[in-house]
């Protein structure tokens, strides 16, 4: 009885994960995060003309182009260099808390990240 349901269940299980890996690989992932570099400095704590802002620019420069290439490797199962490129993003993280930056709108991208860790 046991062998019969390991039969039926082992190639039902097969079946569900080709499915499950055709639709992913049909469905691109990419950065959540829509907002302009002006659209970001706008968003900060601290003012427009504030020196922080260029720090805020090059770090958002950072996780946009870090996080479209961790997309970019994701969506075509690449792992070479995918650590450089979350050590990357965690570092530039790290500057932005230091900065008192508001990088909520990376949010979501950077929940996606924690998975794949």
């Amino acid at each position: 009885m046991k062998s019969m349901k390991k039969s039926i269940l082992l190639p039902l299980f097969a079946i569900f994960l080709l499915c499950n890996l055709s639709l992913n690989a049909q469905s691109n992932i990419e950065i959540q995060c829509t907002m302009s570099l002006e659209a970001i400095t706008q968003v900060q704590p601290y003012d427009v003309d504030h020196p922080k802002q260029e720090e805020t620019m090059e770090l958002a420069t950072t996780l946009i182009s870090e996080l479209n290439l961790v997309y970019d490797k994701v969506n075509n199962y690449i792992l070479l260099g995918l650590a450089e490129n979350l050590e990357a993003i965690q570092i530039a993280v790290d500057a932005a808390k230091l900065l008192g930056m508001n990088y909520s709108m990376f949010d979501a991208d950077l929940e996606f990240i924690e998975t794949l860790k």
